[in-house]
């Protein structure tokens, strides 16, 4: 299962990085179209939010392998020693269930998105297409936190922050 979710994050990784490059490579062409011909891409800026947007989602699921998102630390201080272990698989599996079903009712608005055939009015291109990214992450979370419960990770005082 471990080499399943290096998959992911190295395909989740490679993902982000290439929607960055791309924002970036449209915003400066953008700038320079706007200052040698005096006109610049009517759909790049859009078009860059949405790709930041991508790389924002894809992000949470990167930090989230990590085990540094959406974590909260109350129990840490609260219970120590032998219940620590519990409480720790007990967020895990509450975090878990939250991403799934958000998860879940993100693919409902895809689906709903979908139906009513949204196009996003800019891009010209289907909205659920760009909204994607909401069920991927969160199932991709979910994923994660769900193997967390099985198998946590070991955090240092120094990853607790």
């Amino acid at each position: 299962m471990n080499k399943f979710f290096d998959y992911l994050t190295k395909f989740e990784k490679v993902c982000a990085a290439f929607f960055v490059v791309v924002l970036t490579g449209l915003v400066i062409t953008d700038v320079a179209a706007r200052e040698v011909f005096k006109t610049g891409l009517p759909w790049a800026q859009k078009a860059a939010v949405n790709l930041m947007i991508w790389a924002g989602f894809l992000g949470a699921c990167l930090m989230t392998q990590k085990g540094d998102h959406l974590r909260p630390e109350v129990g840490d201080k609260l219970w120590k020693g032998k219940l620590s272990g519990v409480v720790e698989r007990l967020r895990n599996g509450l975090v878990s269930l939250f991403c799934l079903a958000l998860a879940y009712h993100g693919f409902l608005y895809v689906q709903e998105s979908r139906e009513f055939a949204e196009m996003h009015v800019v891009l010209n291109v289907p909205l659920w297409i760009l909204q994607l990214v909401i069920p991927w992450t969160f199932f991709s979370m979910g994923l994660r936190y769900a193997w967390f419960t099985y198998k946590p990770l070991l955090k240092t005082e120094r990853s607790l922050h």
